[in-house]
């Protein structure tokens, strides 16, 4: 005679009342939420756990987890929303609790406003061909010195969001990346000192990643630890001078002859860094923007030295100018918004309207040999020299300046996030 056992199945699953936070309470990033919640059980619960869900149920934050071992349980969490680029929008905290067999999950909906973007301050960089003197401005653009960094100067930028100072050069020196919390430096990939020379001729800072034109015709990207996420080649006998990144789906470059004077607009898909098309343009280039989603505009200078306005259509591949600019040689030019720029040239800084092409003077009788413009402030830093301007791009009154001890390379914006 076969006798079976069958172990006692549980099949009463824990019951849990979620009772802070409630439906739809507004949260601010970066708080520490109070959650709390009664969760009982028929046996013994083993395990408890607290998590932040999107929209589609996946963990955005850190879970925590409790292990009561006791049939009654007074959850009592303090939950930190430590992520301050966490989005706006409508969250789901989710409470499960396991008793070795069953577990049951509640929900309840909470709405977070995100954490203000703040912005931290400027950084100021100089170059004396063997070292960047950096310095940091604050908001009333007081200047106080950073740090130097070793090498020639081709590029910087702010990685923001894990708040990292990006330097490159050119020739000697390092691409290299500081903590700008602790002011350490975090990453350094030193230059080729071998030839061809110098190593690196482009820089783009995109997306949290670093893009490196190598006068060997490579293309390098460097992702926010200084390792390899990139690569692409270059048409024989060219290098990338400046980039885009164009709806995330192509790197848009222009490309420079080594020997010689012909400029190639080259494109690839970020998905494979495959060569997708490529067009003569034959002028420099001193702007790539994205205007629509098959639109790209570029700011060149003609071989008679005037500034120029050109549309790319991707789709087919062709360019065309369809209205006369009317300015000098192009110094410089920044993107306000979709289809509207600001170009530096002749001593005058004027409006271009892409969307309704038109132009118009926007500052006159002041010489700029680069100019950046914040978004976030709205503010048009215009840079002579060694001479930093900064006006209120509306209104477009003065509202402060400072002297570098060199000529200014570059103007980057810290933010906190």
């Amino acid at each position: 005679i076969l006798f079976s056992c069958k172990k006692d199945e549980d099949e009463t699953k824990p019951i849990i009342t979620i009772n802070a936070p409630v439906h739809l309470q507004q949260i601010n990033g970066i708080d520490t939420v109070p959650v709390m919640a009664t969760i009982s059980d028929d046996r013994n619960i083993e395990r408890v756990s607290v998590s932040l869900r999107n929209a589609n149920d996946i963990p955005v934050l850190t879970t925590i987890t409790e292990n009561p071992n006791t049939s009654n349980y007074n959850l009592n969490v303090l939950y930190f929303f430590d992520d301050i680029h966490l989005a706006s929008g409508q969250y789901n905290f989710a409470i499960s609790a396991y008793d070795g067999e069953n577990t049951t999950t509640k929900y309840v909906e909470i709405f977070l406003n995100e954490a203000p973007k703040n912005r931290e301050g400027i950084f100021v960089i100089g170059n004396t061909g063997t070292n960047s003197d950096v310095y940091y401005l604050d908001n009333t653009y007081n200047g106080n010195f950073y740090q130097s960094i070793f090498g020639d100067f081709i590029g910087a930028a702010v990685n923001s969001y894990n708040q990292q100072l990006i330097h490159a050069s050119s020739v000697t020196g390092s691409v290299s990346a500081i903590d700008l919390n602790s002011g350490s430096g975090l990453w350094n990939i030193p230059i080729i000192t071998s030839p061809p020379t110098p190593f690196y001729l482009g820089f783009l800072y995109a997306n949290q990643s670093v893009y490196m034109g190598k006068r060997n015709g490579g293309i390098q990207g460097y992702d926010k630890n200084g390792a390899g996420n990139y690569s692409a080649l270059s048409a024989l006998g060219y290098y990338m001078e400046s980039a885009l990144i164009h709806n995330n789906t192509y790197l848009v470059t222009e490309q420079q002859q080594i020997s010689g004077g012909f400029v190639n607009l080259v494109l690839y898909w970020m998905a494979s860094g495959i060569e997708v098309q490529q067009v003569t343009v034959n002028e420099d280039i001193k702007g790539i923007y994205s205007q629509t989603t098959y639109t790209i505009v570029l700011f060149t200078n003609d071989v008679s030295s005037s500034g120029k306005l050109i549309f790319y259509d991707i789709p087919t591949g062709l360019t065309s100018s369809p209205f006369n600019i009317n300015v000098g040689q192009i110094d410089d030019c920044v993107e306000i918004s979709a289809g509207v720029y600001l170009v530096a040239e002749g001593g005058n800084i004027t409006l271009i309207n892409a969307n309704s092409f038109s132009t118009l003077p926007y500052l006159t009788g002041i010489s700029a040999s680069k100019i950046w413009y914040d978004d976030f402030t709205n503010e048009l830093f215009v840079v002579n020299g060694n001479l930093l301007s900064v006006y209120d791009y509306s209104s477009k009154a003065l509202k402060g300046s400072y002297t570098h001890a060199s000529i200014i390379k570059e103007v980057v914006f810290w933010y906190n996030k």
